[in-house]
């Protein structure tokens, strides 16, 4: 059960609802309250301000736009009745004085009007005459068109000063130059009134132009039209130099969308790459004059407000009439400009509303975490009540645990008690041995599965910064085993089989220093239970002494009771990985009686190490099988010299180590083979986890009465038949977890004072029927 499931059954639901209401509900609702009041005092003011400016943002945009198109119309007005004057005068004067009264009547326009540009003249015969400032803005230029309508027309150009002295005269080249078929005259002609252009650019000066003709019958009845042209660098010049609030902008368009003057006159030109039926508003670069003018198509003029990127822009779009015809004026400008101060008012009554609010929130805010603070504390209380209380329960079921102190016994309590307390998903119980370079799990309890393991050897040369941190008595807190420098090789060899990450270790210390570390895997209270765990370690020191003693003192027993048996001579040939001890000068075998070997013997120690098919099929390149299948026959070969096996062979993807092959029982035999295969498990998985592999060998042991004799011809071969050999081998296929160790019922009763065993519980065996089957778990 964990610790935060943990219920105070005294406490009842009504009292914490009630001492919750008084101390966090009634507090925190008077607060949100008050906020409630300021902040909504606060919008109200503001929008109540911001409605007043906005309305006064429209009446000061509608007395500017009223202003700015009597403005413009005075601009125009020079154009449009100059031209009707003109007409009237041209109209009725003779044909002869006709040239005088042009040049005279747009002489004095031009040094009064200085938005005027030049003046034209044309007939229906083709005639052209064009009177324009001159260089410099001195005196007047006189462009008269000469032999119209012919190869050998030309411009003949005067220049004239301010007193009217011809200063220069030349000519050019017409180019067939035709007044008749340009825009200016036909369309006033055919329209047969006063006529307002578009924008157009005059080839000779390359400058847009705006032009306001009238056409008229002189006396010689031909059909004559009179232009006044208007640069459009004047009109924009004046339209940009208008004040429209603070930021805002004019600009003078036809019905059709097309700019005629305003701001960003040269912008618009350059994307229409001249020609003035191409000069519209683009939305991407003037989107608020843009979504202005979509709103005047569809609702007509008036005021309105729009809204681009985020920013209130007030716009209005008035009709500007221009002779018989009517242009539209589209003023835009920021409504703040207008109402800056009234907004800025607004903000900041608005301002200091949220800072009330914030300073009210914060002091509310403050008040509930004090208040939750102390019902916090009130609950850690109440729970650290109930976790002592379950910790009290947890080390009294370990106290009262009978066979706590029994060196016999695996006391699985431990490790379940650990993991319980600490929420771990594995708790384990290691113990450093006599040897001090060897570090052996005694109990490994997984707690989402619910079972026990144990019987894992780790060397100081595969684990040697993790053995010298345990060593040292160092408590580890670590949150990726995998990638601390401490940890890593442990990971790699114990933890990372099970998919744990977090690692807790804590020394279990002795008399002379630390003899043992508990380890608590993906552990989240393990911090929280050190004390507890503390108190197991302690019970896991006095354990592992009373082991020590009653094992020192049960192997002096044995040995002085142990009769001397002797093994029979060893056959070369039978050893597939034992090489022979002595070998003749020849480099032959000694010649020995096999046929004495013949016979039965009561005690043989027999050992199966079942290899998986993953070692034949770990690596693509054979070379490279062969390598690692060679390395651990070698490593074998070497711990059964080492412990005086009687015989090792490799048959297949099994490995079979004889020991005790006498016809007296040999009591050591048993106690070898264990011993061989503790040290071939540590070497075999210390090589495995270098190649970055899992486990993949299963261990068996039996102890019994077998026959054995020489069979066949020259070379015969020695073998050994009966049920030790069949159980041996069952008991390795059915092992439980791959790198573990099970034994018969006999190896445990020869060899529990001196290693280590878990039960397995019992099976029924073929030929054999129920039967006890143990771990091999490690020395005592």
């Amino acid at each position: 059960m964990s610790t935060d499931e943990i219920v105070d059954p005294t406490i009842a639901p009504s009292d914490q609802f009630r001492r919750f209401l008084l101390h966090i509900g009634i507090p925190v609702a008077g607060v949100v309250s008050v906020i409630a009041v300021i902040a909504g005092v606060g919008w109200h003011s503001y929008r109540t301000v911001r409605t007043g400016a906005l309305a006064l943002t429209h009446d000061l945009l509608v007395s500017q736009q009223d202003y700015i198109a009597k403005e413009v119309s005075s601009f125009l007005m020079p154009a449009s009745a100059g031209a009707i004057v003109a007409r009237d005068m041209l109209e009725h004067g003779a044909p002869a004085v006709e040239q005088k009264i042009f040049n005279a009547y747009s002489s004095t326009m031009l040094r009064n009007v200085p938005q005027i540009q030049s003046f034209y003249l044309a007939d229906s015969d083709g005639n052209f005459s064009e009177l324009e400032r001159g260089p410099d803005g001195q005196g007047v230029a006189v462009t008269t068109l000469q032999n119209p309508g012919t190869d050998n027309s030309v411009f003949a150009h005067e220049q004239r000063d301010a007193q009217g002295k011809t200063v220069r005269q030349w000519q050019t080249p017409s180019k067939q130059y035709d007044p008749r078929g340009h825009g200016w005259f036909t369309d006033t002609i055919k329209a047969g009134r006063e006529y307002w252009t578009h924008p157009y650019l005059v080839e000779m000066t390359r400058e847009l132009t705006l032009t306001a003709a009238v056409p008229y019958k002189g006396l010689d009845n031909k059909t004559y039209v009179y232009a006044i042209n208007l640069s459009l660098d004047h009109l924009n010049s004046f339209l940009n130099s208008l004040k429209i609030g603070q930021s805002g902008n004019a600009i003078l368009m036809d019905h059709d969308g097309h700019v005629l003057a305003g701001h960003a006159m040269k912008e618009t030109l350059a994307r229409a790459n001249g020609d003035p039926l191409k000069m519209v508003l683009d939305p991407s670069q003037f989107p608020v004059m843009s979504k202005a003018f979509d709103q005047y198509r569809v609702h007509g003029y008036g005021a309105r407000t729009v809204r681009v990127k985020n920013r209130n822009y007030v716009t209005i779009t008035a009709n500007l009439p221009v002779g018989t015809d009517s242009w539209v004026l589209l003023l835009v400008a920021p409504e703040d400009d207008f109402s800056r101060f009234a907004m800025a008012d607004g903000r900041q009554n608005l301002l200091f509303s949220i800072l009330v609010v914030l300073m009210a929130s914060g002091l509310g805010f403050l008040l509930f975490l004090q208040a939750r603070r102390s019902e916090r504390m009130h609950r850690q209380i109440e729970q650290a009540h109930a976790v002592a209380n379950y910790e009290s329960h947890a080390l009294q079921s370990v106290a009262a645990y009978p066979e706590l102190f029994n060196p016999e016994d695996n006391a699985l309590i431990l490790t379940e008690a650990l993991a319980d307390q600490s929420l771990a998903r594995r708790a384990a119980i290691w113990r450093i041995l006599h040897d001090g370079h060897t570090l052996m799990c005694i109990d490994s309890y997984d707690r989402q599965q619910d079972v026990h393991s144990g019987g894992f050897e780790m060397a100081t040369t595969d684990l040697k910064s993790f053995f010298d941190s345990v060593s040292h008595g160092d408590a580890l807190v670590i949150a990726s085993a995998a990638d601390d420098d401490r940890t890593s090789a442990f990971y790699r060899v114990y933890m990372r089989a099970f998919g744990s990450r977090a690692l807790f270790c804590n020394p279990i210390l002795g008399s002379s220093g630390p003899v043992g570390v508990i380890t608590l895997e993906d552990a989240p209270r393990a911090e929280m239970v050190s004390h507890f765990v503390d108190m197991i370690a302690g019970v896991a020191a006095a354990r592992f002494s009373a082991q020590h003693y009653t094992a020192v003192a049960a192997a002096r027993e044995e040995l002085e009771s142990e009769p001397t048996a002797e093994e029979e001579p060893r056959d070369p040939s039978q050893g597939f990985l034992l090489q022979p001890a002595a070998m003749t000068a020849e480099g032959q075998p000694p010649a020995t009686d096999m046929t004495k070997v013949d016979g039965f013997y009561p005690a043989v120690a027999i050992m199966v190490i079942s290899l998986s098919d993953i070692v034949m099929t770990a690596q693509d390149d054979p070379t490279a099988n062969i390598k690692l299948i060679d390395t651990m026959a070698g490593i074998l070969q070497d711990i059964a010299h080492q412990c005086g096996l009687y015989s090792i062979r490799m048959l297949g993807h099994r490995v079979v180590c004889v020991a005790g092959c006498s016809r007296v029982p040999d009591k050591g035999a048993a106690y070898r083979m264990a011993n061989a295969a503790l040290m071939m498990r540590e070497s075999t998985l210390s090589m495995l986890a270098k190649e970055d592999m899992d486990p993949v060998f299963r261990i068996g042991i039996d102890v019994g009465p077998v026959f054995g004799g020489m069979l066949g011809k020259e070379p015969q071969a020695f073998n050994l038949w009966g049920d030790a050999m069949g159980m041996a081998e069952m008991m390795a296929q059915g092992a439980p977890d791959v790198g573990t160790i099970q034994v018969s019922e006999e190896v445990y009763v020869a060899l529990r004072q001196n290693f280590l065993f878990r039960e397995r519980g019992r099976f029924f065996i073929p030929g054999v029927g129920l039967t006890r089957t143990y771990v091999l778990a490690g020395r005592r």
